[in-house]
């Protein structure tokens, strides 16, 4: 298996790790890549990122709220 951030990972494809990331696993190595995508065009003074890694993905929050969503451009 592969070993990342403190945890064995079977040889083969990992559809999700702890951190969600995609991975693939194999004797040499292990290849990773993020299920994320990274939002653009927020207002970064009144608005902040935060990791959902229940969803695997980032909220765009406010700042003093941060129950509240802010509006964004896109994700990239």
């Amino acid at each position: 298996g592969c070993m990342m951030n403190g945890k064995l990972y079977p040889l083969g494809r990992i559809e999700r790790t702890e951190d969600c990331y995609k991975c693939y696993c194999d004797k040499y190595s292990i290849g990773c890549c993020s299920h994320f995508f990274t939002p653009y065009g927020y207002d970064n003074k009144k608005c902040k990122v935060i990791i959902n890694r229940k969803r695997c993905d980032y909220d765009v929050v406010q700042r003093d709220d941060p129950s509240k969503m802010c509006p964004l451009i896109g994700r990239v």
